[in-house]
């Protein structure tokens, strides 16, 4: 990260700082980023759908209306990399520029710049909603993989970490994942005002045995300990929680939960997931911090069939049914009721190939992602 970066952000902050003191702005206006309140928030799926700043922006002043927390940008996945990097030569200077959007030239795909991001970043700041972003590791490997292979190095790294017999993952167990990891984030940490959240997935990669847990647990700590580094709080997927493991993960790290079975087809890797998972209970036991991304009900595909009269008044009705503490599908049993079950999300979730532009999204997710952030007694335990 440029140190022009880390000042640019500095200086804004800092005057964010001056005037709050001179009375100019409500410090309930700046974005609240405490785990010990309610978090209600929306995610929004940057790599299968490109959404222009202003767009983003609308989504902010959404969260702003209805008195959401948070905004959380998925910005990479196996569809592409959604923002800017230098570590994988995805840069404004190497890109070609058409309407204010910036597209890489040898994938034709648009990202979002990191001065773009930082608006973005600022804009939330300002308007008391957190922007977080949210770089996928070591899963969903398959964006970051076809960047490295534009370069003979990147190549050479790629084949170092790319495990071919995983989920489109990389090898988690190796120190060069770890190293690669930090430096990628390295490059955003900076955009980032103190005590913000990052989310660094380890969702969707194959664990399969105690060698795999501890790998796992190894990896996961390493990136808190490096989020920590800069002032911030990570936040993580359930997917790699274990129970044979779980008190060995720090206790710091805030947990998105979307599903215990992992929504998986074969029917022995459910079983394998059911039981070598921690419930989100358990976890609220064990002293983590979760919020509930219940994928029944809080997940929304950006299908046509989504979208239809029905579709609309079926999800409208199983809404209703909905409340924080369901948090395994339609189940109402094992209801978690914790205090540290601090909040839900609604999720957006972009189809391959994509038919809607971002801004299409947009209206066509309003209705439900305005209704869920209305639910007031649904939000209750």
């Amino acid at each position: 990260m440029p140190k022009k970066r880390y000042l640019i952000v500095g200086a804004v902050l800092a005057l964010i700082l001056i005037f709050v003191q001179m009375g100019s702005l409500s410090k309930k206006t700046l974005a609240a980023t405490n785990n010990n309140t309610k978090r209600i928030g929306l995610s929004l799926d940057c790599s299968r759908t490109y959404y222009a700043p202003s767009t983003i922006k609308k989504y902010i002043d959404l969260l702003k209306k209805d008195h959401g927390t948070y905004l959380q940008l998925h910005l990479n996945d196996n569809e592409r990399y959604g923002v800017e990097s230098s570590t994988l030569g995805q840069t404004v200077k190497n890109s070609y520029e058409k309407n204010g959007v910036y597209y890489n030239k040898k994938t034709k795909k648009a990202f979002l710049t990191k001065d773009q991001l930082l608006d973005i970043i600022q804009y939330g700041y300002m308007n008391g909603i957190e922007v977080i972003p949210e770089i996928d590791l070591p899963g969903h490997d398959q964006s970051i993989i076809k960047l490295l292979s534009y370069t003979s190095a990147g190549k050479k790294l790629a084949k170092q970490l790319d495990n071919k017999d995983g989920y489109n993952e990389m090898y988690y167990h190796k120190k060069a994942t770890l190293d690669f990891s930090k430096k990628l984030l390295s490059e955003y940490v900076g955009l980032l005002p103190k005590g913000y959240h990052i989310i660094v997935g380890a969702d969707e990669i194959t664990i399969n045995n105690r060698s795999d847990q501890n790998a796992a647990v190894k990896y996961i700590n390493a990136i808190d300990d490096y989020v920590k580094q800069h002032n911030l709080k990570l936040e993580m997927w359930n997917d790699s929680f274990h129970k044979a493991v779980l008190n060995k993960y720090h206790k710091d790290i805030l947990i998105n939960y979307w599903s215990l079975t992992g929504e998986v087809s074969s029917s022995k890797d459910r079983k394998d997931n059911i039981r070598m998972r921690a419930t989100l209970p358990e976890l609220n036991k064990a002293g983590f911090k979760t919020i509930n991304y219940n994928n029944y009900y809080l997940y929304m595909i950006t299908d046509p069939t989504s979208f239809t009269k029905e579709s609309k008044k079926i999800w409208t009705s199983e809404f209703k049914k909905w409340k924080m503490s369901m948090w395994n599908d339609q189940s109402k049993k094992n209801l978690a009721k914790s205090k540290n079950n601090i909040g839900a999300a609604f999720s957006i979730w972009g189809e391959y190939p994509n038919q809607y532009t971002g801004e299409q999204t947009y209206q066509k997710t309003y209705y439900y992602a305005d209704a869920f952030l209305k639910a007031k007694k649904q939000f209750e335990k």
